[in-house]
């Protein structure tokens, strides 16, 4: 199984720095998975899920959910969502704690009109996420003995991982390429076992003297990630069509590259410039860079090609979005699932390897068709043509069991009337070829 997490370039998780300064104010404290939890301070006790009030004993006897959300008036959908998921284990042994810090004129009137389920506690200073080491909003799980399970990036918590804390089927190990497919038959969840940072711009800066030259080497280890400032841009443990796909903002599918740098492995950017430049600016240098590096030119070519058309039933559409519902869009998140490839868990890094439209078995989209279309291109094994002609945002989510004989693509025509079907397009694509050597020019 695997399940591409998109999620977008700066959501990178960078190494703990102690002097922390998040969403949440400077930390106070830093616990790590297995420390016992700290206790909850809070101002007021704004909902309580029975008659009584909150202890700090309450930690203590069964598994505890903490969610932190600084805006909870901007967004109803995830207060529905929490509720729902609150409703679902409800009878089980997990207790549901909502923190938030938002202004008391604002909140107070939004939790009149969506009341949330769970304990609700109100925290004007930040005083819980920061004891907890928090930069930005995270889960965190808590186990019967008040010992921390581990941190999950994110607002509402998962069934997959609910599921697996309860069970004991937690891990803070992160798989590599040599064990992950044990990792997998292992059927265990992981998390981390410190809360994630927002990246920083001096987290990955490089260290060696600044000029306009771009500096590509061969990776060494398993880093990767794309850091940049106004200043300096970092590419690590990248591919070359994993760069181009950066760089040129598109897909591997219309990325054609000879064989010879099509091979798999893996290299270091860096840049670290004199004086900021412009984005588009710096783009420009690293291009250059990589065809100076890689002895190749970029020429833009349409071809008729093999293609993954997006269309709709007419008179059908999924369900729409509110035209507002952007408040997290900046968290925007999409999830493409595939069968049977022996892939990475979908909590770490896929390995980006094309995947074929009949393994699919799931999808969780929240953005426009081009959204859709983008995210099922990014790992796919062809382009995607978006013909649906739908404006605006939808919702779809869709899944079919694994170990099922149900028919994935007709299950999603069903149940939001989208049809993704082969077909044949004109297309562009970007055409990497080896430069030509100037003695070669007559």
């Amino acid at each position: 199984m695997l399940t591409r997490l998109l999620l977008p370039a700066f959501a990178l998780l960078v190494p703990m720095s102690f002097a922390q300064v998040g969403n949440f104010g400077t930390a106070t404290g830093h616990p790590k998975a297995g420390d016992t939890a700290p206790d909850l301070v809070f101002s007021q006790l704004l909902r309580a899920p029975e008659p009584g009030s909150w202890t700090q004993a309450n930690l203590s006897g069964q598994v505890t959910v903490l969610s932190f959300f600084p805006d909870t008036s901007h967004n109803p959908k995830p207060v529905a969502d929490w509720n729902a998921r609150v409703t679902q284990y409800a009878g089980k042994p997990v207790q549901f704690v909502w923190i938030t810090s938002e202004e008391r004129q604002k909140l107070m009137p939004a939790l009149a009109e969506h009341p949330i389920e769970g304990w609700v506690l109100y925290d004007p200073k930040n005083s819980t996420a920061k004891a907890y080491g928090l930069d930005m909003p995270v889960n965190i799980y808590i186990g019967p003995d008040r010992k921390i399970i581990g941190f999950q990036q994110g607002y509402i918590p998962d069934t997959r991982t609910l599921d697996a804390v309860l069970e004991g089927r937690i891990t803070h190990t992160r798989p590599t390429q040599s064990n992950i497919k044990a990792f997998i038959q292992s059927n265990l969840v992981l998390l981390d076992a410190q809360p994630a940072m927002m990246p920083r711009a001096t987290d990955h800066r490089p260290k060696f003297t600044p000029s306009y030259t771009v500096h590509i080497t061969p990776s060494h280890g398993e880093q990767n990630g794309n850091s940049s400032s106004n200043d300096f841009w970092v590419l690590q443990g990248v591919t070359v069509k994993d760069a181009i796909e950066i760089l040129y903002d598109t897909s591997s599918a219309r990325v054609l590259l000879p064989p010879s740098l099509d091979d798999g492995k893996r290299y270091d950017f860096a840049m670290l410039l004199p004086k900021p430049e412009s984005r588009e600016k710096m783009s420009l240098r690293m291009k250059q860079g990589l065809q100076d590096y890689f002895h190749v030119t970029m020429q833009r070519e349409t071809r008729l090609t093999d293609v993954y058309v997006v269309s709709v039933v007419s008179g059908r559409k999924p369900a729409a979005l509110p035209p507002d519902n952007d408040s997290l869009a900046q968290f925007r998140a999409a999830s493409i699932g595939f069968r049977g490839t022996g892939g990475l868990d979908e909590a770490i890094q896929s390995s980006g390897r094309p995947e074929d439209l009949k393994a699919m078995y799931s999808v969780f989209e929240e953005g426009t068709m081009g959204d859709l279309c983008r995210d099922l291109e990014y790992s796919l094994d062809r382009p995607v043509v978006n013909e649906t002609e739908l404006e605006g945002a939808y919702k779809i989510q869709v899944q079919i069991p694994l170990d099922s004989n149900v028919d994935f693509l007709q299950r999603l025509r069903d149940e939001t009337g989208l049809v993704i079907s082969p077909g044949q397009r004109n297309v562009e694509f970007l055409n990497f070829q080896p430069t030509v050597p100037h003695h070669a020019i007559e």
